[in-house]
């Protein structure tokens, strides 16, 4: 894993510090490794997301106080390339392990919540992420069938209403938050990564693909109902259109400025 001697962006002196201390981890990847599998979120090193990773930042990890975001900047870029990286690595390393899960969803698409009542065979590694670049959900599903895995991709839908307040809520729990401006554009190229994956691996027998609808807000338990993928697809009852994106992305604008 090649690590980048200085950060990309320009830092505070504590920033800084928390940058270095995060770099120096990275360059003893047992010890980083080590530290990853013990967070409890990646269930023993089970799941792999570069929203986990940022978790290897200690001063990111503090709880903030309340109304505080945790501070991205120190391992923005450090988070990502340790991930993937990672990720890498349990593939290339599959051993008796046989079954794997990339994840998909928009931000606030509540894909852990989604598959809390877990509708398929519990895979031996997951990545956690959107699965929005299509070129590189390319290279890896690919990496991962040259090393004989079961690949399942499971993209949850969620309402773009829904998501905004998700989003919203997160940040108030967790203090991790996402411009609300850029969702609807997220979700929108994150289901066209989707339904070109389904093109791409149509009819390889070794690659699923699994649709979930999140009906879910806070406060209340909602069954997670699987969607056809016609209803993704053009002209279908969830497809997101540019208007779409248009027209949320007018709307954020707007709530973003009243919760601020």
């Amino acid at each position: 894993m090649e690590v980048p001697s200085k950060s990309q962006k320009m830092l505070t002196d504590e920033q800084q510090a928390a940058f270095v201390a995060m770099r120096n981890l990275l360059l003893d990847l047992p010890e980083a490794d080590r530290r990853y599998n013990a967070l409890k979120q990646s269930k023993s090193g089970t799941v792999i997301s570069t929203d986990i990773a940022r978790y290897l930042d200690k001063r990111y990890a503090k709880q903030p106080p309340k109304g505080k975001e945790r501070d991205l900047a120190p391992g923005w870029d450090l988070a990502w390339r340790y991930a993937r990286d990672r990720l890498n690595r349990e593939i290339e390393n599959r051993g008796p392990r046989k079954r794997i899960r990339f994840m998909s969803g928009g931000w606030g698409a509540g894909k852990t919540f989604a598959l809390r009542n877990e509708p398929t065979v519990a895979p031996c590694l997951i990545w956690d992420g959107t699965l929005g670049d299509l070129n590189w959900a390319v290279k890896m599903i690919d990496l991962t069938l040259k090393h004989k895995w079961q690949v399942e991709v499971v993209y949850v839908f969620r309402d773009l209403e829904l998501a905004l307040y998700g989003a919203i809520q997160r940040k108030k729990e967790v203090g991790r938050g996402v411009p609300l401006e850029e969702l609807p554009s997220n979700h929108r190229t994150v289901q066209q990564a989707v339904l070109a994956l389904t093109e791409l691996y149509r009819g390889v027998p070794s690659v699923s693909f699994l649709f979930l609808h999140n009906l879910g807000v806070a406060g209340i338990e909602a069954r997670t109902p699987e969607i056809d993928l016609i209803d993704l697809e053009k002209n279908g009852a969830l497809h997101y259109f540019p208007r779409h994106e248009y027209y949320y992305t007018h709307a954020a604008k707007k709530l973003d400025h009243g919760v601020a």
